[in-house]
């Protein structure tokens, strides 16, 4: 074989162990930090004292709202999972140690030093205290741009809440950052999602297609080398390292975890796409089943604000659910939904459907009814926020007149509610 072509492969090898060495994620100036559902709050939310929207002779006489619960510890089979991958990190370490491995000095560091937090185990699908935080926060950054929160009894407010615990505990965080100690929640008789998506093989069918995608297996192929191990990498494997690494961040300080050191940017990527197909395939734009708008509690907002118009109504309607009724709600309603279907063969970069943004923990869509005097007359509109943002996309700016409001809720008229969240 001339002695060229050993030279450029050579110098090749060379090029690519540097590519594979050069990213260090410990001091990278902004590591990625969105994952899906899984993202944690502070990571994507606005500030509703820094967004609230004024109109001009306009008073907030109506707040409803539907609230995803806070960030969980895991459920009891993925801490199952993540507990078995937590002895690949020895084998990185010596990975490393045998000159293999990829990883940066400080990274290898930081992930021997990482220290098991046995809650993660023993409270499994349990409220995390910084799932209660996300909640108590969201509800006392409200109370502080609404003054009409700060004097509530028992007939001008609701809270309600499914059966599932870490619901109901993230109910009572937020009814805790409203700062009063008095508030009670609504008894709830059912929560059960009625929904055959599980029987329906379809669902999950873009997902399965992207795994032997060659972006994913493009992803995994980079993940295997950078860890240099001596036995390949399972897509279990790697569900479980990312679970690791999501899990492991923290949302309220900022701080990246040292598991996400596995991963490139681009790996993370299609990570967080696996979870936009299976969101929105599953209880999103993407699903099949006819029986979607039975399960959401529109029909109970349009009642609240008309209530609300004739002196009735509730000063605050907060609903507390999980991150698929989020999606049967955008879904419902037609927000976020892409020219074309998301498929597994083109991962768009400015899709609409990108759950990381519209349902991290603590997801919430929260709509103000203002009562407005135009030239001495009465006026209502609507303003609409999305996790402390205005929802720009809907009406002019997120601020709807009536009339546009009644237009977007009356397909929901007809459809049964029992005021539940599932």
């Amino acid at each position: 074989m001339p002695v060229k072509f050993h030279l450029v492969v050579f110098i090749l090898y060379i090029y690519v162990d540097a590519v594979f060495s050069s990213f260090c994620y410990w001091n990278t100036a902004c590591s990625y930090r969105y994952f899906s559902t899984k993202t944690p709050y502070n990571a994507v939310r606005g500030d509703i004292r820094d967004s609230v929207i004024n109109l001009p002779e306009c008073e907030p006489i109506s707040i409803w709202g539907i609230f995803r619960s806070g960030r969980t510890y895991p459920d009891p089979k993925s801490a199952i999972k993540m507990k078995e991958a937590i002895a690949i990190r020895d084998l990185v370490v010596s990975s490393y140690e045998k000159g293999r491995c990829s990883l940066c000095a400080q990274d290898i560091d930081n992930l021997r030093d990482w220290a098991i937090d046995k809650d993660m185990f023993d409270k499994t699908s349990a409220l995390h205290d910084e799932g209660r935080k996300e909640m108590f926060g969201v509800a006392s950054r409200l109370k502080e741009v609404y003054t009409l929160l700060k004097e509530l009894d028992r007939a001008n407010y609701a809270f309600r809440s499914t059966q599932h615990r870490w619901v109901k505990e993230s109910a009572k965080a937020f009814m805790e950052g409203l700062g009063n100690k008095n508030l009670v929640m609504d008894e709830l008789t059912s929560d059960a999602i009625k929904t055959d998506v599980e029987e329906d093989p379809a669902w999950n069918k873009e997902m399965n297609k992207y795994t032997i995608s060659p972006d994913y297996l493009a992803a995994k192929d980079r993940i295997q080398r950078r860890l240099g191990l001596d036995y390949s990498l399972t897509s279990d494997n790697i569900t479980a390292l990312y679970d690791l690494c999501w899990y492991t961040w923290s949302g309220l300080n900022n701080k990246a975890s040292p598991w996400c050191a596995l991963f490139t940017t681009e790996d993370l990527k299609v990570l967080e796409y696996i979870g936009d197909l299976e969101h929105y395939y599953k209880d999103g734009h993407g699903r099949q089943s006819t029986n979607m708008n039975n399960q959401i509690p529109l029909p109970d907002l349009l009642e609240t604000f008309q209530l609300a118009k004739s002196g009735k109504g509730r000063k605050i309607t907060a609903c507390f659910t999980r991150s698929r009724i989020m999606d049967m709600v955008y879904a419902a309603l037609g927000w976020f939904k892409d020219s074309k279907p998301i498929t597994a063969a083109d991962k768009k970069r400015d899709r609409l459907w990108r759950t990381s943004r519209i349902n991290p923990h603590a997801a919430n869509v929260v709509m103000v009814l203002n009562r407005c005097a135009f030239k001495k007359t009465s006026d209502y509109h609507v303003m609409f926020y999305l996790n402390e943002e205005p929802l720009r996309s809907v009406c002019e700016g997120g601020i709807c007149s009536w009339t546009e409001f009644e237009k977007l809720l009356t397909p929901f008229r007809e459809t049964t509610s029992n005021k539940t969240v599932s």
